[in-house]
């Protein structure tokens, strides 16, 4: 059985990426035909898998990964596609003929470092970034080899960007989509566009239709089958020393983690390997899983591994839709599973009568996209995305924000 180890709070990167070849077939299978759109919560291992496709591309493909995460301008993506190309050592012309394309100010690299050449970039390249980014793509073409541009978290990216002007916004998301379209550029160069909130919103948010993006096949990262998870706890438990796991300890593992997302097993794993040497046990019991659960995985000191689910409500949502939202999510929480009817009144409760059917859709899809719940086709209801997230929702956020 591969080791792995606990890695929480950074992507995985080597044999540590535990058993995504479901999805590396999917995004390669794709990748033959058209540009891909990656879409996964937070902690799902969306960032994971995009740096799998540079750390071992297949024959004849190459990839560059770039995180626009905290930018919000356009010259700011255009800075991080000059230095990444820059850094690359592959290619012997490839920084010359960057050089070419950026004038002058490459020769201070030495001087200057990565860090404050991009600030420098973003200056020159705020008049004309179309151009020189144009070009600087272009310049891709020219290799021997296909390549694979990977953008993580652009709906942030644009989201920031559509604060300060929605027009820029519409109008680089349209320049990028004719970058996919050009034929020559389409031959050679494929994207990978990763998010973990939905881009459909920022599309509404800025005024731009969903065909700016109707070209980009979607693949979802999921969370692990019930048989994965089982030897992705024991590999975790067998790394740290727990070498006797009977099939029932694997199974009160998934009872109590919910739907089994490699992120959240690990946070689990590792408060019940800290309960057991607390309890200076050598086996691990039942209890002693539960009380990792509700004591340490839910604990505070855990909080800022969830937090952001319910700050990205303030910081992605309208004032109105956030506050709504959130009375939504807290009576979800309560009652653990609610119909669309139901939650039709509870939304026109809380708009006092005045709230319309489509602005009803479009939350309730935001907060699908946005992965806080999920529609059960079964049982026709809606739900908590993950029983985690739900728990903890109930234990931090669901006081007085009852309707």
């Amino acid at each position: 059985m591969k080791k792995v180890r606990i890695v929480i709070g950074s992507p995985v990167q080597g044999d540590e990426l535990w058993d995504r070849e479901r999805e590396l077939r999917a995004i390669w299978g794709a990748l033959g035909t058209s540009s891909v759109l990656l879409t996964a919560p937070r902690r799902f291992g969306k960032t994971s898998l995009m740096l799998k496709l540079v750390d071992d591309p297949r024959d004849g493909w190459q990839a560059f990964y770039l995180d626009v995460e905290g930018y919000g301008r356009p010259e700011d993506f255009i800075a991080e596609i000059a230095t990444t190309l820059l850094r690359e050592r592959r290619f012997a012309r490839l920084k010359s003929n960057v050089q070419h394309i950026l004038g002058r100010i490459i020769d201070r690299i030495g001087e200057l470092g990565y860090g404050e050449l991009k600030i420098t970039l973003r200056e020159q390249l705020a008049p004309n970034w179309r151009e020189k980014g144009q070009e600087l793509i272009g310049l891709l073409k020219g290799l021997n080899t296909k390549t694979i541009l990977i953008v993580d978290e652009l709906p942030l990216f644009l989201n920031q960007m559509a604060k300060q002007n929605d027009g820029l916004a519409r109008e680089f998301l349209s320049w990028l989509r004719s970058l996919r379209q050009t034929p020559d550029l389409h031959d050679q160069i494929r994207w990978v566009i990763g998010g973990s909130i939905g881009i459909e919103k920022v599309l509404r948010r800025i005024g731009a239709g969903t065909k700016e993006i109707n070209d980009l096949e979607r693949i979802h990262v999921r969370e692990f089958s019930e048989d994965e998870a089982r030897e992705f706890i024991k590999a975790l438990l067998r790394s740290a020393g727990v070498q006797r796991i009977p099939k029932k300890t694997l199974d009160k593992f998934l009872q109590v983690i919910g739907i089994p997302i490699p992120f959240f097993i690990q946070i689990l794993v590792r408060e019940t390997l800290n309960e057991m040497e607390r309890q200076n046990k050598r086996t691990i019991s039942e209890e002693m899983i539960e009380r990792a659960y509700e004591e340490g995985v839910l604990a505070a000191y855990n909080r800022t591994y969830f937090e952001h689910y319910y700050e990205r409500l303030r910081e992605y949502y309208t004032p109105e839709s956030a506050n709504v939202a959130k009375a939504l999510l807290t009576e979800i929480a309560h009652r653990d599973s609610i119909t669309r009817k139901e939650l039709w009144d509870l939304f026109q409760a809380q708009m006092q009568g005045q709230g319309s059917e489509d602005d009803f859709s479009s939350l309730l899809s935001d907060l699908e996209n946005d992965f806080y719940i999920t529609f059960d086709q079964d049982r026709r209801n809606f739900r908590f995305a993950t029983k985690v997230l739900r728990d903890w929702w109930w234990r931090y956020h669901s006081l007085g924000g009852r309707i």
